[in-house]
């Protein structure tokens, strides 16, 4: 059943939390579990709810995330208040963001440096981490929620993370979220305290990648300056061409 312990276990202590605080049906999955059963259950989610009328998001079992929901708690953070938010224009915040970014940057900054030239690969992003042991290669306890809405771009508010340092608050998240999908049909597939991973049906044409870098740049700096070799929009801009996968984390 997919509202009950799977046959891994009743997941350990933090899974528990996790899934008492946020209420919606779930799948765990053990870190004896594969990473192909998995995507293949949330595959079969995402059918199923699009028949159904939910949304399906793989969140890992992560301390941090728990204590953020307690935090939000404490704060008095009630979702049915934040769906009713008028949302701002994903795309003009993230224009605002990235000029922001750059105009913080020392005196001297160079455009044309920072874009930059980026002729090394492969380039793609082929797997979803966030729930992966980088240490081990397996998977770290895992839980499929089936969360009710139809609106992926809501994932940010009933799985809410944020807030704090350079990552965008959940109202700024669902802003965002939205307009990428509405936009390039982009949906979360994994929340966690600091990775958000979404997908999208086809790569975007090359020629419009360099945009769509910058959009990601100002959704998070560090996707350039610490997941890339060479810290440039040129090597964000030659993975978003050759992916259906983008990758976000937070320092």
């Amino acid at each position: 059943m997919f509202d009950k312990w799977n046959e891994n276990g009743q997941g350990n202590p933090t899974t528990q939390s996790i899934v008492a605080q946020l209420g919606y049906p779930y799948q765990i999955f053990s870190t004896e579990s594969t990473y192909e059963e998995v995507m293949d259950a949330y595959e079969k989610a995402v059918l199923e709810g699009q028949r159904e009328g939910y949304t399906p998001v793989l969140v890992p079992a992560d301390t941090v995330l728990e204590e953020y929901f307690d935090i939000l708690k404490d704060d008095g953070y009630v979702l049915e208040d934040i769906l009713k938010t008028k949302l701002e224009s994903g795309e003009e915040l993230l224009k605002k963001r990235f000029n922001e970014y750059i105009g913080d940057e020392a005196d001297g900054f160079d455009m044309e440096e920072f874009i930059g030239e980026f002729d090394g690969g492969p380039v793609e992003v082929d797997s979803y981490t966030a729930f992966q042991d980088y240490r081990t290669r397996g998977i770290t306890e895992t839980i499929l929620f089936k969360v009710p809405t139809t609106k992926p771009w809501e994932l940010a508010a009933y799985v809410p993370f944020g807030g704090w340092n350079e990552c965008p608050g959940v109202e700024e998240m669902m802003a965002i979220c939205k307009y990428w999908f509405e936009k390039y049909g982009a949906v979360p597939v994994t929340i966690s305290h600091d990775v958000m991973e979404m997908r999208i049906p086809e790569p975007v044409p090359e020629k419009d990648s360099m945009e769509v870098a910058k959009e990601h740049f100002a959704f998070t700096p560090d996707r350039v300056f610490q997941c890339t070799e060479t810290g440039t929009l040129a090597e964000v801009a030659a993975c978003i061409a050759a992916s259906k996968i983008w990758y976000f984390w937070w320092d």
